[in-house]
Formats: C-alpha cells, sequence, structure tokens
C-alpha cells in the first residue's frame, strides 16, 4: 500500500504561516516515506449552498464559506519546489471549472518542473452554486469533462494537435512543453455514480474513491469491476486509491488490510480535518507512519 497526506491549502490551516505550513508539510510528508501529496479544489465558495455534497451524512457542505482555499496547481507548483521525489496530486481537479487548453498546459508545466511527479484527478464537480459564479455549464459537466480529457489528451500526446467537439474546437497547434510522464501523467477520476464509473473504465488510469468504511467501498468495487468486466477493461490497470471519511487516522490503520484484500494500493487523509494547529497534524502524520511502518 502506498499513502499520501493532503497538504494544508484549505480550511483553519491554511491561515496564519501558510507558506511554512505548506512547504513543511510536504518536506515532512517527503521525509516520512509517504508517496504523494495531495491538494482538493474549489475557485469559491458561496455563501448559500443548497446543492447536497455527496460525501457526508447530513448533504451539508463541511466548511466555513470564509475559510481559505489556495488554488490547487499554484499549491502544487509551490510543493514541486519544496521537494524532489514525492509525487503531486490533485483529488480532484473540477475540470468544467477550467479551460481545457489552458489546463492542459498547466499540468504539463507542473510535470515538466517537477520531473514527472503529477497524479491527475479529476472530477466533475456537485456544488451548482460554484458553477454559476464561475458562469460554467452545470448540466452539461459531465459531458464538458469528457471532452476536456480528450483535448488534454490530444495536446499531450501529439506533436501538433486539433480539435473538433462539441464544447471545443481549434485548428492544429503545438502546445509545449509537453508532460515528461508518457504517454501523459496519470488521470484517476473521483466520484462513484453510474457515470462515474464508466469514465474510469473508459479513460481512467485510477479510481480516486472516498468511502466511509470498507463494506461502502466493497459495494462499490464490485459495481466498478461488473462495469469493466463488460467492457473488456482489464481491472489490473486501475489504481484503486480509497479515501476514508469520518474516521480519525489512527483508527483507519485497522482498515487498511481489508481495503488491501479488496484491492487498494493506494490510500490519502486529510490529516488537517483532525488537527487544531500545524504541529498536532504534523504528530498525527508521523504516528501513522509509524504505525503503517513507513518509518
Amino acid at each position: 500500500m502506498q499513502y499520501g497526506a493532503f497538504l494544508p491549502h484549505i480550511g483553519p490551516l491554511a491561515r496564519g504561516d501558510v507558506l511554512n505550513n505548506i512547504r513543511t508539510t510536504a518536506q515532512t510528508a517527503e521525509a516520512l516515506g509517504y508517496d504523494s501529496v495531495w491538494v482538493g479544489d474549489h475557485i469559491v465558495t458561496p455563501l448559500a449552498i443548497t446543492s447536497p455534497y455527496p460525501y457526508t451524512a447530513s448533504g451539508a457542505f463541511p466548511l466555513d464559506p470564509h475559510a481559505p482555499i489556495l488554488e490547487p496547481l499554484t499549491v502544487l507548483s509551490f510543493a514541486a519546489a519544496c521537494t524532489t521525489t514525492i509525487r503531486l496530486g490533485t483529488a480532484v481537479l473540477v475540470l468544467p471549472h477550467r479551460n481545457a487548453v489552458v489546463t492542459a498546459k498547466t499540468v504539463a508545466t507542473l510535470d515538466v518542473l517537477s520531473a514527472g511527479r503529477v497524479i491527475l484527478g479529476v472530477g466533475v464537480g456537485w456544488m451548482e452554486e460554484e458553477f454559476g459564479a464561475l458562469n460554467a455549464p452545470f448540466a452539461d459537466r459531465g459531458p464538458l469533462s469528457d471532452e476536456s480529457v480528450a483535448v488534454m489528451k490530444a495536446l499531450w500526446t501529439a506533436d501538433s494537435a486539433s480539435f473538433s467537439g462539441r464544447f471545443h474546437q481549434f485548428p492544429e497547434l503545438c502546445c509545449e512543453p509537453r508532460p515528461v510522464q508518457r504517454p501523459h501523467p496519470p488521470i484517476w477520476l473521483g466520484g462513484h455514480t453510474g457515470p462515474a464509473l464508466r469514465r474510469i473504465v473508459e479513460y481512467g488510469d485510477g479510481w480516486a474513491a472516498v468511502v466511509f468504511s470498507p463494506e461502502e467501498f466493497a459495494e462499490r468495487v464490485d459495481k466498478l469491476r461488473d462495469r469493466a468486466a463488460k467492457a473488456g477493461r482489464d481491472m489490473s490497470t486501475i489504481t484503486l486509491c480509497v479515501s476514508p471519511r469520518g474516521k480519525r487516522p489512527e483508527a483507519i490503520v485497522d482498515d487498511i488490510p481489508r481495503y488491501q484484500e479488496l484491492g487498494a494500493s493506494y490510500l490519502y487523509l486529510a490529516f488537517f480535518n483532525f488537527a487544531r494547529s500545524y504541529e498536532e497534524m504534523a504528530g498525527m502524520m508521523e504516528r501513522f507512519a509509524r504505525d503503517v511502518k513507513l518509518i
């Protein structure tokens, strides 16, 4: 099992000495043997949110709308400069919030500047109010995301590329530099709905699953396996990554063997959700690393 830790770029720990908190978290994770550091994604947080949040029992968004959220790709660029080997992941970048050509350029640049360390986790988003603020099409976020991935792959893998789709059209052009990783950085899909599972099977290199228990993960993995079998996709080519919710990190350790039995090879945690200070979060990261024998 490989392990990742979220950087404290969201919430209370993103206030104060955030520069040092993010730098030190990235460097500490690397020194402790974590495989990766991660960032989430929101551009703005409306004061009134009626869209149901899919990862809490209440459906309520768990973050204070006034809490800071640093832009994820900018944060990873900073983390890349502070580290040498640890991988840099988005969990997940909301694709329909951004222009696909600009995103392709930014991610390729990050992969070059990090010497090929990017894991691009992507999703379609869930907060309709945020889409409205960004003038992004909420109803078409699924097909727009699918096409955005196709645009990025075309720009990343061809010497020159053109595109003619529903949302994107451009004549033959070059978008250099291309990513260090070939054919492109791994693309992991978030979500657990039928369309999300379809995307994983169709073009995902991995699945970034958010679950509350091993039992829930087992149920969703069964659905993914069924879809993969029907599509002729080899499940061994899909990295299964799990982010458990609702339990403190020390309680998750006992569940790890079960996640492994179900096929998960990656697990990442948002330690900052359980900490009131950077020092407390750093202590949790070290204890977890010892518990899972990273150190």
